[in-house]
């Protein structure tokens, strides 16, 4: 037992690993077909609250990949496999603020649409 305890005592002091740099951000039609591959897999789950939001998701960045690329095959982003872990963690952090950027676009869009013209 003192063991243990003498082992717990050497991990808290020893200085914690520095943690990865994070990746640089993307951005444009790249992080928009990987999204969509990662919406599309949450479609999938088996929770009906989460594949209700994968749907909901994976058909705004499906508009934002036909916007910049009219024609552009969706099946082909469905090829690639979905991340796992770290990189999903990452991934599903970078699509919900691109998904946030895009909400407060369409709301400053809506506020200048409500304004008077002079």
């Amino acid at each position: 037992m003192i063991g243990l305890v003498l082992a717990f005592m050497i991990a808290a002091q020893a200085p914690a690993p520095a943690p990865a740099p994070a990746p640089a951000p993307e951005t444009g039609a790249a992080l928009d077909r990987r999204c969509f591959r990662l919406m599309a897999d949450l479609a999938e789950d088996d929770d009906p609250r989460v594949s209700s939001l994968g749907r909901m998701a994976a058909q705004y960045f499906l508009g934002r990949i036909d916007a910049a690329h009219p024609g552009s095959d969706p099946a082909a982003a469905l090829e690639a496999e979905a991340p796992q872990g770290v990189e999903r963690q990452r991934l599903l952090a970078a699509c919900g603020d691109a998904m946030e950027a895009g909400g407060r676009d369409f709301r400053a869009i809506g506020r200048a649409l409500r304004r008077p013209a002079n």
